[in-house]
């Protein structure tokens, strides 16, 4: 019965009353206060574009403002992100043509059981003003390796990139993807960090895409 509940009926179980919110809410709430960030400032950036973000960032958490440890934890760290975010973005801003957040994008390629989407959901993808797109995923918590990305293990970045390659993103036209990268916003001692993935984007897209491809035909065999 549980396996029907949960895969049939798809229930879960309900979160304690009054519980303190999780990593995976932390996360949520940083990629909100990002993506509108970018959304609202999506060219030059502002004087005081610091105290914009710390204010949208007030805007996300107001939910949860009143909870302990948010208000002891998570909005420090936020504020430690947020500076090393901005500082990033002054030095980026010239070289980019544009950033969008919050990307949908899908493929579709054949497989023997038909006709396979593909679905991702980019948290960044900026295009350059010298041609071609940066891949950008955020990350509150364990950055996946590069020997992990390489191997096919943490596919999500190449994907996304194969599909931005194919003009898969919705309002992004297809270009060659020049560099993935991982920000890691923490906002502890080190509040941030851009970890380039190594490596040709290109072929590891590719690869990635070669690899799924794989996967969806041996599912599609009884």
């Amino acid at each position: 019965y549980a396996i029907y509940a949960r895969h049939i009926l798809r229930l879960d179980r309900l979160d304690d009353i009054d519980q303190e919110p999780g990593a995976s809410d932390r996360g949520i709430l940083i990629h909100r206060a990002l993506e509108r960030f970018l959304r609202r400032f999506p060219g030059p950036m502002p004087e005081d574009a610091l105290e914009r973000l710390i204010a949208i960032g007030r805007e996300v958490c107001a939910p949860l403002a009143a909870r302990p440890g948010v208000a002891a934890f998570w909005w420090p760290r936020f504020e430690r992100a947020a500076e090393w975010f901005v500082d990033t973005e002054r030095r980026r801003r010239p070289s980019l043509a544009e950033s969008r957040g919050e990307a949908m994008g899908n493929l579709e390629f054949s497989a023997p059981g038909g006709s396979f989407r593909l679905t991702a959901k980019a948290d960044r993808i900026d295009r350059l003003k010298a041609d071609g797109l940066v891949v950008i995923d955020y990350k509150t918590g364990q950055v996946p390796s590069q020997e992990l990305v390489r191997l096919g293990i943490a596919p999500q970045l190449p994907l996304e990139a194969a599909i931005a390659a194919a003009g898969g993103f919705s309002g992004i036209a297809a270009a060659p993807v020049q560099v993935m990268e991982i920000w890691r916003l923490g906002g502890g001692a080190e509040p941030g960090k851009a970890v380039v993935i190594a490596g040709d984007a290109a072929e590891l897209a590719s690869r990635a895409l070669d690899g799924l491809k794989r996967l969806v035909a041996a599912f599609d065999r009884a």
